[in-house]
Parts: structure tokens; sequence; C-alpha cells
């Protein structure tokens, strides 16, 4: 399993988080049947991994395998998770009939190798996404969190130049920019104490957010030059209907 210093879970999942599998695969997709026949016939989207990267115990669980073939026979029931990893060989031969996105989180070889310890480089990402699309998977990539150091352009313009040269066109984009409690800063120094993540307060703005806490975030001039730069480039790259959202 990763080890990525500025993770959410840091502040979800406490000091000492450890790794639960479940088994009751069949009880949780009869449930997932339930809400899709009761809400339908609108699509309804299940996600696979909010606050977990699946594939890693995907080995001893099987549990992507289960929800792939469950999802590509529901007519209005999609799946998608998102990973850092890539393990991806026994999902590759599924009969997933288009139904299940996978999504692979990104970032710089700078961010990669200085704050995902344990991860694959984005090179050994891009590799598996190739072999996803020649699948027929539908693809994404989550590039986040993006952190705006000196030439911080370049380097994401190259991870961008490199997802086009390898894959074209057909992929969906969600960008998210670096921001942090000061609860997951609390404990980020804790389990990392000589981190060099940018957690200074007084460079950043405070916004409350949707769940009742607030968080550090890039100022307004910052965030906004960097939405303009990933839009601008994807769209260039991907065309405008490439990006799903960038916050």
């Amino acid at each position: 399993m990763g080890m990525c210093e500025y993770c959410y879970l840091n502040t979800q999942m406490g000091k000492k988080p450890y790794t639960k599998i479940h088994v009751n695969i069949d009880e949780i997709l009869s449930k997932a049947k339930e809400y899709i026949i009761e809400r339908g016939p609108e699509i309804t989207i299940f996600e696979g991994a909010a606050t977990s990267d699946p594939i890693p115990i995907e080995p001893y669980s099987g549990a992507l395998k289960s929800a792939i073939e469950f999802f590509g026979k529901e007519e209005t029931g999609l799946f998608r998770f998102v990973t850092k990893f890539t393990e991806v060989d026994s999902l590759l031969d599924l009969n997933h009939n288009g139904r299940t996105t996978i999504r692979f989180s990104i970032n710089t070889n700078k961010i990669i190798s200085s704050y995902e310890h344990k991860t694959p480089s984005f090179e050994e990402r891009l590799a598996a996404a190739v072999k996803v699309k020649s699948s027929g998977y539908p693809l994404g990539f989550i590039i986040a969190p993006v952190f705006l150091y000196d030439g911080w352009e370049q380097d994401y313009l190259n991870v961008l130049n490199a997802i086009h040269t390898s894959l074209g066109n057909e992929v969906m984009f969600e960008v998210i920019s670096h921001r942090f409690t000061k609860r997951a800063k609390e404990n980020i120094i804790s389990i990392f104490p000589k981190t060099s993540l940018p957690m200074e307060e007084e460079l950043r703005k405070f916004k409350f957010g949707q769940f009742g806490y607030g968080k550090y975030i890039y100022k307004d001039d910052e965030l906004n030059y960097y939405k303009n730069f990933f839009k601008e480039n994807i769209s260039a790259l991907f065309g405008d209907k490439s990006i799903n959202y960038i916050i």
C-alpha cells in the first residue's frame, strides 16, 4: 500500500489506519441493485474508491472483478474507481461492457517521488492506463493534488503531453488543487515529522467546506491562474468536453 504524505485519510482514518476488506460482496451488490431499481430509469453511478485504493487488495478480495462483471449487466448502473497502482492485468479480460470507468490518480514525478511513497512512477501508471484503454474501458485521470511550485506549469504540461502521446484524446480529467485542514496538518507532521509539504497557513486562504469544517486552499489569484492553465491546455490537447471539473 502507498504512503502519501498529503492524503486526506490522515484526517479521516487517524494516525494508525488499517486495511479492511469487505467479504460480503454479494450483499453489497444486491444493495446496489436495489438502488439502481429504485432510481431507474435514471443512471446511478457507484464510486468504488472513495476512502481507499482497491487495486492493492484485489488479489485478496476479488471485489473489483465482481463489481465490474455485475455492472457490465446493468443498463442503468455505472461503476468507477480510481487507483495509483498498476496491477490491472486481472481486470483486462472481464466483461465490463463499457460500464466501468477506470481512473488513474497521477502527478508529476517530482511530487510522486517527494510525497507519494511506495507508489508507481507516472510512467508506470501511464503504461497501465494504456492497457486499460486497450481493453475497452472508459478511461480517466485525476490530477491531484496539484502543487504550485516553481516550474509546476512545465512539469504538468509534460504530464498532459505524455498522456496525449500514449492515449490520444479519448480520456476524461478531474483536476484538484492541494488543500489541507488544520487537523490533517497536525496528523501529517506527527506521522512525517520531516515532511516538506507546503502547509504554511499564512500563504493560503481559509474556506469553509461542505462537511462543516474549513480547509486551507490556494489564494484566489493563484487558483484562477491554475484553473485557466489546466482548462486551456487540456482543452487544446483533448477537447473541451474532456474536463469533468477543475477545483
